[in-house]
């Protein structure tokens, strides 16, 4: 697949070159200098010239990172490979032009271990370390901390591990954890995000409303834990020979199933288990990391109702009337909500008086903002403003004019779910360890494109 992979100096000296098949010539690295690192402006990390093409990325350090391809190529694959190889040079201490200089040996021979014959092999790091002839750089974060969404060498709180010591069931089955992960409290977090956008006409209907939703799971588990935990899903309820209720959830009602669209895991699940038994089943990789995304399209529970009411007072002012309303139960909180109402051209100031919270006109924005710190679920609260406009302007005419764009709302809600989704059971097992696994779930729905027409 890959034809020849080259490092160039941010200046555009070549530092490391690999020529792969017969078909690659030294000479393309002049090619690519000459039409990308020497071009006034670079229009795309991908330029094709005849039946040859270059991706290429900056890496961290400023390095040119090039792949050169003749003919077809799976370029996602290439884009992943660039991405992880970045993420190598940056845990060895080799991302920068003075250190790739002093230790180019080491790109080559990880190039050697992560390309055979031009096509990408295995680039987690737990696995290359022991193939190489140096170690990760000490105190490197990208050779633990952030590398392959959350697989780790080594956490506070946690021992070190030894790469030796990987087995072959970590090596084949699960690539994405090390072995030898041990805690004195075994812990897993699963946080439901869901972001509601919703849009509200100007007679109260709604026209639109989907939440998006990710799952993001941090597991601080000792040895080689399997999970598993099940929704409330429509296809999963149906496939239940005998169904258990869900637990009470507090914010979540009573509803029986919730239909999931474009769920997209990541690629410690099991995927065949999903399938057949809409089971979500994975060995987590250590720390924190984003298990699944989801979409809901039907049935959907806003929390918040907006009743504006805005009428022209006179040739120079509007007026607002705004209801606030909340849907949740009363023992929820919704955080830092903000409603941003816009305001006609030419408004210079207004007039505002609010039942809760604070408000005011920002003329950068050409809005009036309210905002509540706390609100509490199953309360009402109102808004009313007059604009003052600038004397000077044509005020009349803009105002008749103006295309009333949409209000919006933001917020943020703890253990309430705007889809209904709940985890109906959640379950850790570690068969050589056996121990007592302390599980928490949290919900959190959050404010996407909110928005009312009035």
């Amino acid at each position: 697949m890959i034809d020849a992979f080259f490092v160039f100096a941010p200046r555009g000296s070549l530092v490391v070159s690999k020529l792969i098949s017969g078909e690659a010539k030294e000479s393309l690295s002049e090619v690519f200098r000459l039409q990308v690192i020497n071009a006034v402006e670079i229009r795309s990390p991908v330029l094709t010239l005849g039946s040859t093409t270059f991706q290429h990325i900056r890496t961290s350090g400023g390095l040119w990172m090039v792949v050169v391809v003749r003919g077809n190529a799976d370029s996602a694959a290439i884009w992943e490979f660039l991405y992880h190889m970045n993420k190598l040079l940056d845990a060895y201490g080799i991302n920068t032009e003075e250190a790739l200089l002093e230790d180019f040996m080491l790109c080559y021979e990880l190039v050697d271990v992560v390309l055979d014959n031009g096509l990408p092999q295995d680039t987690e790091l737990s696995h290359i370390v022991p193939l190489l002839s140096r170690k990760p750089a000490a105190g490197e974060s990208a050779a633990g901390d952030d590398f392959l969404n959350g697989g780790r060498l080594r956490r506070a709180g946690a021992k070190n591990i030894s790469v030796e010591a990987l087995d072959q069931f970590s090596r084949d089955v699960c690539p994405w954890r090390a072995d030898g992960i041990k805690y004195k409290k075994n812990e897993v977090y699963l946080d439901v995000i869901e972001k509601l956008s919703l849009l509200v006409n100007r007679d109260g209907t709604i026209l639109k409303a989907y939440v998006d939703g990710t799952v993001q799971c941090t597991a601080l588990l000792s040895g080689m834990p399997l999970c598993h935990f099940g929704f409330n899903d429509s296809q999963s309820l149906r496939r239940s020979a005998r169904r258990q209720p869900a637990p009470r959830v507090l914010g979540v009602d009573e509803r029986e199933s919730v239909v999931l669209e474009d769920c997209k895991f990541h690629q410690c699940v099991q995927l065949n288990k999903f399938d057949q038994e809409r089971v979500i089943r994975f060995v987590p990789p250590d720390g924190e990391f984003e298990l699944m995304k989801y979409h809901v399209r039907d049935d959907l529970r806003p929390p918040f109702k907006v009743t504006p009411v805005v009428s022209k007072l006179n040739d120079r002012s509007l007026e607002y009337h705004i209801t606030l309303q909340s849907l949740f139960p009363t023992k929820l909180t919704a955080k830092d909500v903000e409603l941003y109402i816009p305001a006609p051209p030419y408004t210079i100031s207004a007039k505002i008086n609010v039942s809760c919270g604070k408000c005011k006109f920002v003329p950068e924005e050409n809005a009036i903002v309210w905002k509540i710190h706390n609100y509490h679920g199953l309360t009402e609260n109102t808004l009313s403003a007059i604009t003052i406009a600038d004397e000077q302007g044509h005020y009349a005419q803009a105002l008749d004019q103006w295309p009333r764009p949409p209000m919006s709302l933001k917020f943020e809600i703890m253990m309430f779910s705007n889809s209904g989704l709940v985890v109906r059971y959640f379950k850790v097992v570690e068969k050589d360890l056996k121990y007592n696994t302390f599980k928490w779930v949290k919900y959190i729905s959050r404010s996407g494109a909110y928005e009312i027409r009035y």
